[in-house]
C-alpha cells in the first residue's frame, strides 16, 4: 500500500531528529525563506542539504498546516482523546543562548515548521534551558495520527509566525516563552 505524501511526510518527521524532523524544517525555512531565530552551521546545512524528497516533504507539511484546524492545546487534546491543556518543545542550553534571548526579545518569533507535544517529559527529553509554550488558537497536524508511529511522543507539527506573549525564567536554568499563534508562514514565490 502507498503512502499518502502527508503520511510519507510525518512518518519521515518521526523517524528521528536529526535526519528527519531537522531537515524537514530545513527545507521548509528554504521553501519558505524564513531565517531561523539563531543562526549556526548546522542549522544552515539542514537548508543547504535538503533533498528533493525532503523538499517535497516538507511541501506536503507545509500545504496541511495551511488548511489544518485551528484549535487550543485544551481542544486539541479533546479532539486528540488526550488529557491535557498544554502543548510545549524544550530545547537544551548552547552556545547560541544570547542570540535566542535577543531573537525572542524582538517580540516575534517565525517557524515555518517544528514539534510540539502535550507531554511535558517528551518536551524536557530535547531539553530545558528554553521551553516552548503554545498558547491560544494554533494549526496543527497530529504527526501520530497520520505516521502511525510514536503515539507515546504526542506530537503536532505545527508552525508559522507568533508573538511572544512572555518570557518567564522560571530557574536560573530554564526561560519559558509563552507563543501566541498570529499566522501560517507561506510558501515563497519562485
Amino acid at each position: 500500500m502507498t503512502m499518502s505524501p502527508l503520511e510519507d511526510a510525518c512518518t519521515a518527521w518521526q523517524s528521528d531528529r536529526d535526519g528527519g524532523s531537522s531537515t524537514i524544517r530545513g527545507a521548509a525555512r528554504r521553501l519558505t525563506r524564513t531565517t531561523h531565530y539563531f543562526d549556526a552551521p548546522f542549522i544552515r546545512n539542514f537548508e543547504t542539504d535538503a533533498d528533493e524528497v525532503t523538499v517535497g516533504r516538507a511541501t506536503s507539511l507545509l500545504q496541511a498546516l495551511a488548511t489544518a484546524d485551528r484549535r487550543d492545546s485544551t481542544n486539541w487534546g479533546h479532539a486528540l482523546g488526550i488529557n491535557s491543556n498544554w502543548v510545549g518543545r524544550g530545547i537544551k542550553a548552547g552556545p547560541q543562548d544570547p542570540e535566542i534571548l535577543r531573537s525572542l526579545g524582538v517580540g516575534t518569533l517565525t517557524m515555518a515548521l517544528w514539534g510540539m507535544s502535550f507531554d511535558r517529559s517528551v518536551t524536557k527529553s530535547f531539553g530545558e534551558r528554553f521551553v516552548f509554550e503554545l498558547i491560544g488558537e494554533f494549526p496543527a497536524i497530529p504527526a501520530w495520527i497520520e505516521s502511525g508511529i510514536k503515539a507515546e511522543e504526542q506530537e503536532l507539527i505545527t508552525g508559522g509566525v507568533y508573538n511572544v506573549m512572555a518570557l518567564i525564567e522560571e530557574s536560573q536554568t530554564t526561560t519559558i516563552v509563552r507563543l501566541e499563534f498570529v499566522s501560517i508562514v507561506p510558501l515563497a514565490l519562485e
